[in-house]
């Protein structure tokens, strides 16, 4: 019965080392937002998940299935836990319908595992006091635990290999990211643009409304005679503006939204060779 434990206790490590908020939900968020604004590339945006349920719904359907007493007479028991799952093997092959594991169906799923594996020790320790150890029970029992474990490996394996293809894209995204066109940012800038420049919705109405403000603003303040001076020093201080932005932000953006993809490839393969060691433990003979 003890084949499966050591496997979710090696989980509950790697899934705070590889997968925890701080590196692998937080961080995540920031290259894809920037790729966003480089490059219409959307290899990193993977398909809905069309079988997969929400994970409450999952946690409250796996629940239903394996929170049942253990009062039960051994082949209930045993029929009971074979429901439950049931529920896990539909689930779990859900989650990578997509060809994926994301760290919420990650958790999930070694979550949805070690208790499986705890109800599994209480129905042992109870068929014990009353059964022999050739009973069918036991048999019917062990049957689950080792198609459990097909289970398991299956969807790892998917992952493990979606993992080592993520972690390309991610590199191929961070090399492709590149700043935004010298001129063309400067040039944005120099036309009340600054938004649009840096990745921003492009508002046409609210940019004519501002370069006629601009002009005429600087005709009525300064006087006719004046009106070019005032005008070419908005221009200078629009320009000073664009180089401080592109030097200060754009070019440090784009350098940081490279390393993060870097993190996040990193991450991938960091995944991968835990579903792997996890793999190599539940299929050894």
């Amino acid at each position: 019965m003890g084949f499966l434990q050591s496997a979710i206790n090696q989980v509950g490590r790697d899934l705070g080392r590889v997968a925890s908020n701080a590196v692998f939900k937080d961080r995540h968020a920031i290259p894809i937002r920037r790729a966003k604004s480089y490059s219409s590339s959307s290899s990193n945006q993977r398909p809905a998940q069309p079988k997969a349920q929400p994970i409450q719904q999952v946690k409250d359907d796996f629940e239903k299935a394996i929170d049942f007493k253990t009062g039960y007479k051994p082949s209930t028991l045993v029929s009971k836990l074979g429901g439950a799952f049931v529920v896990i093997k539909n689930e779990a092959r859900g989650f990578v319908e997509d060809g994926y594991l994301d760290k919420e169906e990650s958790e999930q799923l070694f979550d949805m595992m070690k208790n499986f594996i705890d109800k599994c020790g209480d129905i042992e320790d109870v068929i014990s006091f009353t059964e022999n150890e050739d009973a069918k029970e036991y048999k019917q029992l062990e049957s689950i635990m080792n198609s459990m474990r097909e289970v398991f490996v299956e969807v790892l394996e998917v992952s493990a290999k979606a993992c080592k293809k993520q972690a390309v894209e991610y590199e191929k995204e961070g090399e492709a990211l590149k700043p935004t066109n010298f001129f063309r940012y400067v040039g944005l800038h120099l036309i009340w643009m600054p938004r649009y420049a840096k990745g921003g919705e492009m508002k046409i109405g609210k940019t004519i409304l501002a370069n006629a403000l601009d002009f005429f603003g600087s005709f009525i303040v300064m006087g006719i005679f004046e009106t070019g001076l005032a005008y070419f020093l908005i221009r200078g201080i629009l320009l000073l503006t664009g180089l401080g932005n592109y030097y200060f932000t754009e070019l440090k953006n784009t350098k940081e939204a490279k390393e993060d993809f870097k993190i996040l490839a990193k991450q991938e393969r960091n995944r991968a060779k835990a579903y792997e060691a996890l793999i190599k433990e539940n299929t050894k003979a």
